[in-house]
C-alpha cells in the first residue's frame, strides 16, 4: 500500500502518517491525498474547507455526490487502509462515465447512426459520379424517376431508420435490468448548455432529477430520468411526476449499478417524433413517385405544350412555401397573445462565426444574450431575443443587442403557455412575407411552363 499527498510517497503507511497529512495540509488549494493497493485506490482533492472524494475498485471510477469534512476523510482512508469497505454504503457515489455514455444521456445519436448516415450520402455520390454506366444498369429501379427519388431519400431513411432503431435497441437492453426501491432527493429544473469554450447555441431546460438507491450495500446516484432525451414542456412533466422525497422504482444495469433510469419505456416525444417523421416521409415517397410517374403522364397527356418537370417542380416548391408562410402567420398570431412574465439577463457577449467560401474567410458576429424566468414555480433559462429568428449580422449590430440587454438587466419575457421553455425576450410584430414572394414567384413559374398563354 503506498500514500501520496502532493507527490509525496509513503510506502506502507500507517494510521499515524494519515492522520497527520490531513491535519497538516496547509492552505495549498491544489493539496491532494491518494491511498492505493493493489485492488484500487482511494483519492481526495481540496474544495474550500472540504474534499472531493473519489475510489476506484479496481474496475470503475466512482466520484462521491457530496464533499466530505477532514474527519470523514480521515475515517475512510484509515477504514481503507484497514481492508473495510463498509464506508462505501455510506456516501453516494456516481461512476465517471464514458464519453460515449454521457453523449447517450444528453440525447445525441451513437457513432454507428452518424457513420450509416455518412455512409448513406457517400453511396449516392458513388452512384452518381464514380459506378460505369454498366454497374449502374443492373440496379434495381436503374434510369427510372423512383430510382432517382430513392437514392435522393436514402439519408433520410437511413436517418430514420436509426432514430427508431437506437431506440428499439436502448429499450430491449433496458428491459432485462434489475430494479431496487429508491427516493427522489433532489428535483428541480435544470439547464443544459453548448460545449465549454463554444456559447453559440441554445440552452435547453432539462428535468434535473437526482435519486438514491442501494445495490449489494453501495448507495448509487441517478440522474437519467428516461433513456431517451427530455426537454422542454417534457421536462415539466417529469419534474411534476417526481417530487422530492417521492419513493420510485430504479432500473438499473446489473452490471454496472450507476447506468439507472425510472422510465425504462420510449420517451413520449420520441414515439410522437418517429412516428410523424415516418408518416411525412412516407407521404413525401409517395408523392414524389406519383407526380415523377403517374402525375406527369397525365399532365402531358392534357398539356402537350407545356414544360411538365419545371412546371411540377415550381408549383410543388410554391406550394410547400405557401404551406410555412401560412403556418408561420399563424404562429406568429398566437405568440402575439402569449403571457408575459417578469425575467433577468443571465449573461450577454457578442460571439463571433467565422466560414470560409471561395478561398475568402467571412466573419458574422452573434448576441449570445441569456435570461432566466419563472413559470409555476420553474426557473427557466433561453437566448431567444427574436422568436424563432437567430439574429446575425456586423459587430455593431450584435453589439448594439447586447448593450440593449446587458447581464443583470431586468427584462420581459414572453412565452408559450403550453409550453413555456419555448420563450423570447421581443414580442414578433411581423409577417416573414419572403416566403409569400417565393411562393408568389414558384407559382409565376408554374404558370410560365404551362404554357397556357401562349
Amino acid at each position: 500500500m503506498e500514500l501520496e499527498v502532493c507527490d509525496r510517497i509513503t510506502a506502507d503507511p500507517t494510521p499515524g502518517d494519515i492522520t497527520r497529512a490531513i491535519d497538516q495540509r496547509g492552505d495549498d488549494p491544489d493539496w491532494f491525498i491518494n491511498l492505493s493497493d493493489d485492488d484500487g485506490y482511494v483519492e481526495a482533492e481540496r474544495e474550500g474547507s472540504r474534499f472531493r472524494l473519489a475510489y476506484h475498485s479496481g474496475k470503475a471510477r466512482f466520484d462521491a455526490a457530496e464533499t466530505v469534512d477532514a474527519a470523514t476523510l480521515k475515517r475512510i482512508l484509515l477504514a481503507y487502509r484497514g481492508g473495510d469497505k463498509s464506508w462505501r454504503g455510506k456516501l453516494a457515489w456516481q461512476r465517471k462515465v464514458s464519453p460515449a455514455k454521457a453523449a447517450e444521456a444528453r440525447g445525441e445519436p451513437p457513432t454507428w447512426a452518424v457513420v450509416a448516415v455518412i455512409a448513406s450520402l457517400a453511396l449516392i455520390f458513388v452512384t452518381a459520379e464514380v459506378l460505369p454506366e454498366s454497374w449502374l444498369e443492373r440496379l434495381p429501379f436503374a434510369g427510372t424517376t423512383f430510382g432517382a427519388i430513392l437514392l435522393i431519400a436514402l439519408p433520410m431513411v437511413v436517418m430514420v431508420g436509426a432514430m427508431i432503431l437506437n431506440a428499439v435497441l436502448k429499450v430491449r437492453r433496458a428491459s432485462n435490468w434489475a430494479q431496487a426501491p429508491g427516493r427522489v432527493i433532489r428535483s428541480q429544473m435544470a439547464v443544459r448548455r453548448p460545449p465549454e469554450g463554444n456559447e453559440i447555441g441554445t440552452v435547453v431546460n432539462v428535468p434535473g432529477v437526482t435519486y438514491s438507491f442501494s445495490v449489494g450495500g453501495v448507495t448509487y446516484q441517478g440522474t437519467r430520468v428516461s433513456l431517451g432525451d427530455i426537454s422542454g414542456k417534457y421536462a415539466q412533466e417529469a419534474l411534476a411526476r417526481y417530487p422530492a422525497g417521492t419513493s420510485v422504482t430504479v432500473y438499473y444495469d446489473p452490471a454496472d449499478p450507476s447506468d439507472s433510469v425510472l422510465e425504462r419505456e420510449a420517451p413520449k416525444g420520441a414515439v410522437k417524433g418517429c412516428g410523424l417523421a415516418l408518416l411525412v416521409f412516407a407521404l413525401l415517397v409517395w408523392g414524389l413517385y406519383w407526380v415523377g410517374t403517374e402525375g406527369a403522364e397525365a399532365l402531358k397527356v392534357r398539356m402537350p405544350e407545356a414544360d411538365v418537370p419545371v412546371m411540377l417542380f415550381a408549383a410543388l416548391f410554391g406550394g410547400a412555401a405557401l404551406l410555412f408562410f401560412v403556418g408561420h402567420k399563424r404562429y406568429l398570431a398566437r405568440a402575439n397573445a402569449w403571457p408575459v412574465t417578469p425575467g433577468e439577463v443571465v449573461s450577454s457577449t457578442v460571439e463571433q462565426r467565422g466560414s470560409t467560401e471561395n478561398g475568402k474567410t467571412r466573419t458574422i458576429y452573434l448576441p449570445i444574450v441569456e435570461f432566466a424566468y419563472t413559470v409555476d414555480g420553474n426557473r427557466l433559462h433561453s437566448r431567444q431575443v427574436k422568436l424563432g429568428l437567430e439574429v446575425s449580422g456586423s459587430e455593431s449590430l450584435a453589439q448594439g443587442i447586447v448593450d440593449r440587454y446587458p447581464a443583470g438587466a431586468p427584462v420581459e419575457v414572453h412565452y408559450d403557455p403550453q409550453d413555456p421553455s419555448n420563450a423570447a425576450l421581443e414580442n414578433p410584430t411581423g409577417t416573414n412575407w419572403i416566403l409569400l414572394g417565393v411562393a408568389v414567384a414558384c407559382f409565376a413559374i408554374a404558370l410560365y411552363a404551362s404554357r397556357v398563354f401562349r
